[in-house]
């Protein structure tokens, strides 16, 4: 169970203060949002198919990002298996995150506890958002979905409503081994929505700047801790 914090470090101040100037230098180069949507693959590369893409299949918004590690997909895992506000957190900019109340913090240790992650678990959000994992396959993927009433700001089964105004995304984190001693962790994420000028405006221009920093500092993020968790064993060794 994740516990309140006092106050953040200085480390976490600076990487706030990085997150920042990240976004408002997005703000400044709209013309380069489609190099954004993806960071670290090719054309090719991010139009390829990956597991979820059937569940929404014509996204309004998406993005797919990938970082090369320098780490076996076995050390990238269990960074990605204990994903989730209350377990390892987002390996992202915990102060821009927690400045809204989201109480995440990051992990820089592998967590036992979390290391089964299923189909139908929760990944959090947040206090109060919480969403299925739809896609588990240990040692290479994760995915969670949403179904959101933009009216209300909250989630609903599409099972048994059907609100105006919706939200409906999946987000995949991704190992794609290269070989024994490296591979690439992607994150892809897909949202279909409501159109409207407002809604377009929301997620197409607004939130851009904002996801792509804070999902760019959890690719790296994850990089920087396989990296680590593969030199403490290669140390080890040695």
């Amino acid at each position: 169970m994740s516990t309140s914090r006092p106050a953040f470090t200085f480390m976490q101040i600076l990487e706030g203060i990085e997150g920042v100037f990240v976004i408002l230098l997005c703000y400044l180069t709209f013309f380069l949002k489609d190099l954004r949507s993806r960071w670290g693959m090719s054309k090719l590369e991010a139009a390829q198919s990956f597991p979820v893409d059937e569940i929404v299949p014509n996204p309004k918004s998406a993005f797919t990002h990938g970082v090369i590690i320098q780490a076996p997909a076995s050390d990238v895992w269990p960074w990605i298996a204990q994903i989730g506000q209350g377990k390892g957190g987002f390996y992202s900019y915990e102060a821009l995150e927690n400045i809204s109340g989201l109480n995440i913090y990051n992990s820089d240790r592998v967590l036992s506890e979390f290391q089964h992650p299923k189909v139908d678990d929760m990944v959090a959000f947040g206090p109060e958002q919480a969403y299925p994992i739809v896609y588990c396959e240990p040692g290479r993927g994760m995915a969670i979905e949403n179904w959101l009433d933009l009216d209300i700001n909250d989630t609903f089964d599409p099972k048994q409503s059907s609100p105006s105004n919706i939200l409906h995304l999946t987000w995949l984190w991704y190992i794609e081994e290269i070989d024994e001693k490296s591979s690439r962790f992607i994150s892809r994420n897909r949202v279909t929505y409501t159109s409207s000028a407002k809604t377009n405006f929301i997620f197409k221009v607004l939130l851009e700047p904002i996801v792509f920093a804070m999902d760019r500092k959890m690719c790296l993020g994850i990089k920087k801790r396989a990296e680590r968790l593969t030199n403490s064993r290669i140390r080890l060794v040695a």
